[in-house]
Order: structure tokens, then C-alpha cells, then sequence
């Protein structure tokens, strides 16, 4: 619907450079995920390494100019970071049926905010472990290398889930599931909100 008032035309322009805002977003992040999980499985799960994919990329880019390396890693760290926070939001902490702590927009308590809050700092040590893993070889002879990989992979009751690589191999599979959800059931369209919501 096309907006109406005193600004219509600035409205439908933002509309509309919304709209290919999410188009371009939608794109990197597709590129950026199928980018992951090809790593994953060319540098993780297959013994030995393939190719170090990702870890050559960065390093080539470190020859080009110092921090371009740095640069792409952290972004790919943190994409890594707010698909694990976009998650937390649309699933909250779900027990089968019921769900502990939902996040709704303009309905949120302030225990389940800050439940939430505490989840994403927990994610955030997990996913600096799985980056430091995933991209071992850029990142050799670092603290963060040293701390989660030798350190954690040699604890006595956990080293046989990095020995046979189950974090990597459940990566993989809940992303499959991932795009499986999405591709069934994303296209519905949620309710709409705000000015642009038709009277029913």
C-alpha cells in the first residue's frame, strides 16, 4: 500500500530503499553462510585439511594491507555471532512446548531481557572458541588459539568431542535444519505493525 500523508514520497522512497537494503543484506548473508559451512567441511570435518579456505583468504588479504585480514575475520566472526543471536530471539529458551523467557517486540519483561542477555554472553565464549578452531591456522600462536584450542581440547571429560568433531558436525546439520525451516515455512508473512497496518 502506498504510504499516505504529508511525507508520502519520502516514506515510499525509504520503503523502497528498505526493501533493497534487505535484498543486498539477504545476499552477503547467504554468500557469507554458504562460505562457513563450505570451511566447516573443507577445513574441519575432513582429516586432513583439504585446503585452509578461509585461513588463506585472510592471510592473502593481511599481504595486501595489515588490518584487511583482521577486518575479514572479525566480520566473519561477527556474522557468526548475530546468526547465534538471531536465533536466540526467534526460538528464547523453548522447552518442547512451552517457551521460557520469549523475546517480543513492545512485550518483553525485563527478567526475560536480561535471561536473554546472559544466553548471548554464554554464545559469545562459545563462538570465540568455534572461530578459533574454525580458523586455527590464521590464528596460530595466539592467546585465544592457545586458551580454546590446546587447552580445551585437552580436558579430560570434553576431548572427545573435539576429537571426533561433533560441535562442527552439529553446526552443519542445524544449519541444513536452518535452511530447511526457512525454505518451508519463512515466506509467511507476520502480521503488520505500526502506520502501515491495514484496519482489519
Amino acid at each position: 500500500m502506498y504510504p499516505q500523508g504529508e511525507k508520502a514520497e519520502t516514506s515510499w522512497a525509504l520503503t523502497v530503499l528498505g526493501y533493497l537494503a534487505k535484498l543486498v543484506l539477504g545476499i552477503l548473508g547467504f554468500i557469507v553462510s554458504v562460505a562457513w559451512v563450505a570451511h566447516i567441511v573443507i577445513y574441519l570435518l575432513i582429516n586432513p585439511p583439504l585446503h585452509p579456505f578461509l585461513n588463506e583468504v585472510f592471510i592473502k588479504l593481511d599481504d595486501l594491507w595489515g588490518l584487511l585480514g583482521t577486518a575479514a575475520f572479525a566480520f566473519f566472526c561477527f556474522y557468526l555471532l548475530l546468526a547465534v543471536i538471531a536465533g536466540a530471539m526467534m526460538l528464547g529458551l523453548r522447552l518442547v512446548f512451552i517457551t521460557i523467557h520469549p523475546m517480543k517486540w513492545g512485550a518483553t519483561l525485563m527478567n526475560s531481557f536480561l535471561f536473554n542477555v546472559g544466553l548471548i554472553l554464554l554464545c559469545s565464549i562459545s563462538v570465540i572458541q568455534f572461530c578459533s578452531t574454525a580458523f586455527g591456522y590464521y590464528a596460530q600462536a595466539t592467546a585465544a588459539q592457545e586458551i580454546f584450542g590446546h587447552t580445551l581440547e585437552s580436558l579430560r571429560g570434553i576431548k572427545y568431542l573435539y576429537k571426533y568433531n561433533v560441535f562442527q558436525i552439529a553446526f552443519v546439520v542445524l544449519a541444513g535444519l536452518t535452511f530447511v525451516y526457512y525454505a518451508a515455512f519463512g515466506w509467511r508473512r507476520r502480521k503488520p505493525s505500526g502506520k502501515f497496518q491495514l484496519s482489519s
